[in-house]
């Protein structure tokens, strides 16, 4: 199986001609692709305006199509129609947090003083 160094450089002096015969070779071929003229280009943006108010048109007509096929779906943009439900105050779970840590840290008391004295 043959090795290959990819940080060897090729022998002889073909270093130069090989970078040159590249480089003609892109010019080449960069001369050969067709540039676009300004009609080409006024074409291409009024196919995308196209194409944009067709998608448009399609998102709209799903949409309308799901909140016709599910009403439920839409109970966000009333919330009187929803039962809000009352949440807990975040002072509750905040205190049994501390009262909960104030527990361990007294049996933690009680068992160093157990096993000590």
């Amino acid at each position: 199986m043959p090795e290959h160094n990819l940080d060897a450089r090729p022998s002889g002096n073909a270093d130069g001609d090989a970078v040159l015969i590249e480089l003609r070779e892109f010019e080449a071929a960069r001369q050969n692709v067709p540039s676009e003229t300004a009609a080409d280009a006024s074409a291409l943006a009024q196919i995308d305006r196209e194409q944009l108010a067709r998608d448009i048109a399609e998102i709209e007509s799903a949409t309308a199509a799901l909140r016709k096929g599910e009403p439920a779906l839409e109970s966000w943009t009333s919330p009187s129609a929803v039962t809000i439900q009352k949440s807990r105050p975040l002072w509750v779970l905040i205190g049994v947090l501390w009262l909960s840590t104030a527990l361990v840290a007294a049996g933690a008391v009680v068992a160093i003083v157990t096993f000590v004295g």
